[in-house]
């Protein structure tokens, strides 16, 4: 493959103020919406995001993302909204009333992800 044929992937990186724009923004996505988690070192912090904008259809892709510091775990994320307000949870399992994201949990904190935070100057602005 020749120089001219390499592209850099166009990725955009979005922070929320909270998990709750987090799931509204991921709730009015007209695509399917699996909330990733990792530990961030570059952040020292607990990231939740997604990959909210029908995942490369558009140029850029754009990672949203917020800090978590809470201690709530589970396998999937419900997401509820109703005239007494906005609420969240962790589950294990499904919850067929409510809009519900799986959470796949990363190893470790990806390289595109502390690679973007420092090239943005992003990283001073983050913590």
């Amino acid at each position: 493959m020749s120089s001219e044929e390499v592209h850099e992937w166009e990725l955009e990186l979005l922070r929320v103020n909270s998990i709750l724009d987090l799931l509204r923004l991921a709730a009015s996505s007209n695509s399917v919406s699996v909330l990733i988690e990792f530990w961030s070192e570059t952040l020292n912090g607990r990231v939740i995001g997604t990959f909210a904008n029908n995942y490369g259809i558009t140029k850029p892709d754009v990672f949203s993302f917020t800090i978590y510091d809470g201690k709530e775990e589970g396998s999937f994320l419900v997401y509820r909204a109703d005239e007494t307000g906005e609420r969240y949870e962790f589950l294990e399992g499904l919850s067929s009333d409510k809009i519900t994201f799986p959470v796949v949990k990363l190893f470790s904190e990806p390289y595109w992800f502390s690679e973007r935070l420092r090239s943005t100057g992003m990283i001073r602005d983050a913590k």
